[in-house]
C-alpha cells in the first residue's frame, strides 16, 4: 500500500523534470535562430538500408503496414530531415537552421531499457567553417548551462584524424573494427601488441599508439603532438580543431573544453568536427554530435551540415527539477567584418543572455540568410549601426546598444 501511494508522486516528478527540460531547450535553440521540424514517426526500411553511412540495422524496430510493407519506426533524426531537404534542395542555395523534440526507437542490448527515447537536437545546413562549428558547440554548452549543470566537459575530436590513419593501411574492416575499439577505450595495454601482430608501417604504429594519450587540455594536447610525425592532411585538421577552439575561446567557454583524438563517433556519417558532452556524476554522454557533409550525397545532394543531439532521459537523470521562467523573445541578426568577430560573438552572447533570439553571421554570408529580423546589427571597423524599422542609428559600445534595443523591445510590446 505504501508503494501505490509513493509511486504516482515519483512518477509526477520525473514528468515535470521532462517537460521543463524541453522547455528549457527549446527556448535556448531559438535564441540561436533555429526553427522547429517534425518528421514521420514511420519511415521505409529501404531508406535506412540504402544509405551506406546509417545505424546498425539490428537496432531498428521493424514493422509491416497493412499493403505488407516493411517499416521501420523513426531510429534517427537527422537522416530523414536531410532525405526531405535533398527532395527540395540539389544544393544548399542558403543556411537553415532546424530543431526537433522527437522520439526515436532502437532494439536494446539490455531488454530492461525501453526502445523509446526522446531526443531534442539542432541540424544547421552551412558550409563548413570555424566559425559555424564553434557556434554549434556554444549553443550545446550552453544548453547544458542553462539546465543548471555546472561541471561540463565538452570533448572536441574530428572524424577525418582517425580515418586518414586507416585510409594508409591495408586492413580489413574486423581490423579496422578492432583497432577503432581499442583506441576508444584507451586500452593502452592490448592496442600496442595488436598493431604488433598487424602489417603496419612503424611510423604510422607510432602515431597510433600515441592517440589514446592526445586528450586533455587543447592547448597542451597541441605542444604534445609537435613530436609526433603527421601527414600534411592529419595537420591540416589538427590545425582546424584548434582554430575552432580560439573562437570558442571568445565564447568564454574554454574552461568546458577537451580535445580527444581518440574520439570516434559511431555514427559513420560524420565527416568533421565531432564532440560529446558530459555532466557531473553522470557516467554517459548526455549530447553527441558533429559535422556530416556528406550525408547529402546519399540523397543525390549537396547538404553541408553539422549537428548534436540529446537525450531527454538522460538529462531527467542527471539533473534535479528547477524553475524555468517564461521568455520574451526578439529577433536579432548581427552581421560583422572579419575583424569584427570577437565582438560579434560578445554581444551575441549578451543578448542571447537577455532572452533575444539571435543569428550572427560575416558580411560574406549575408545574403545566404532570409531569415527576418526585427533588428539587424552591423559591425563594421570604423562604425556600428543598428537597423531597426526604417532608422539607423549609430553605437559607441555593448552597453549603449542594449540601451537602445531596450526602447526598441518596449515599442514592440
Amino acid at each position: 500500500m505504501v508503494k501505490n501511494e509513493v509511486y504516482p508522486e515519483m512518477l509526477l516528478s520525473e514528468n515535470e523534470k521532462f517537460e521543463r527540460i524541453i522547455k528549457t531547450i527549446h527556448k535556448r535553440f531559438t535564441t540561436y535562430g533555429y526553427k522547429r521540424i517534425k518528421t514521420s514517426a514511420f519511415e521505409q526500411y529501404d531508406l535506412y538500408t540504402k544509405v551506406n553511412s546509417s545505424i546498425n540495422q539490428n537496432e531498428m524496430v521493424k514493422v509491416i503496414d497493412r499493403t505488407g510493407e516493411v517499416l521501420v519506426m523513426r531510429p534517427d533524426v537527422t537522416i530523414p530531415i536531410t532525405r526531405e531537404l535533398a527532395q527540395n534542395f540539389p544544393s544548399l542555395a542558403s543556411e537553415l537552421r532546424y530543431f526537433y523534440v522527437q522520439e526515436v526507437f532502437r532494439q536494446q542490448i539490455d531488454r530492461n531499457e525501453s526502445i523509446e527515447s526522446t531526443q531534442a537536437g539542432i541540424e544547421y545546413f552551412c558550409q563548413s567553417s570555424p566559425e559555424s562549428d564553434a557556434e554549434v558547440i556554444a549553443l550545446a554548452c550552453h544548453t547544458m548551462k542553462d539546465l543548471g549543470f555546472l561541471d561540463i566537459k565538452i570533448e572536441l575530436g574530428h572524424a577525418a584524424f582517425f580515418q586518414e590513419i586507416i585510409q594508409k593501411l591495408l586492413l580489413t574492416e574486423q581490423q579496422i573494427d578492432q583497432l577503432r575499439a581499442l583506441i576508444q577505450a584507451k586500452n593502452v595495454v592490448e592496442l600496442g601488441p595488436y598493431l604488433a601482430s598487424l602489417d603496419v608501417d612503424r611510423e604510422i604504429r607510432d602515431i597510433i599508439e600515441q592517440i589514446p594519450f592526445l586528450y586533455g587540455n587543447p592547448e597542451e594536447v597541441y605542444e604534445r603532438i609537435k613530436g609526433v610525425v603527421l601527414s600534411q592532411e592529419m595537420q591540416e585538421t589538427l590545425d582546424y580543431l584548434m582554430a575552432v577552439y580560439d573562437i570558442l575561446k571568445m565564447y568564454g567557454l574554454d574552461q568546458y573544453l577537451i580535445i580527444d583524438l581518440g574520439l570516434i563517433n559511431h555514427m559513420d556519417y560524420y565527416s568533421g568536427v565531432i564532440f560529446q558532452g558530459y555532466v557531473e556524476k553522470f557516467g554517459k554522454p548526455v549530447l553527441m554530435g558533429g559535422r556530416y557533409d556528406r550525408l547529402g550525397d546519399e540523397f543525390g545532394a549537396k547538404l553541408p551540415a553539422i549537428g548534436f543531439a540529446c537525450e531527454i532521459e538522460s538529462l531527467v537523470k542527471a539533473t534535479e527539477s528547477r524553475d524555468i521562467s517564461s521568455r520574451s523573445l526578439i529577433d536579432v541578426k548581427i552581421i560583422y567584418e572579419t575583424t569584427q568577430l570577437a565582438e560579434a560573438i560578445a554581444i551575441a552572447n549578451e543578448l542571447r543572455e537577455r532572452n533575444y533570439s539571435v543569428v550572427s553571421l560575416p558580411v560574406r554570408k549575408e545574403q545566404e540568410i532570409r531569415q527576418g529580423s526585427v533588428c539587424t546589427i552591423r559591425l563594421e571597423t570604423e562604425k556600428n549601426a543598428l537597423f531597426y524599422k526604417e532608422k539607423t542609428i549609430y553605437f559607441k559600445d555593448l552597453n549603449e546598444l542594449v540601451d537602445l534595443l531596450v526602447g526598441v523591445k518596449g515599442a514592440t510590446n
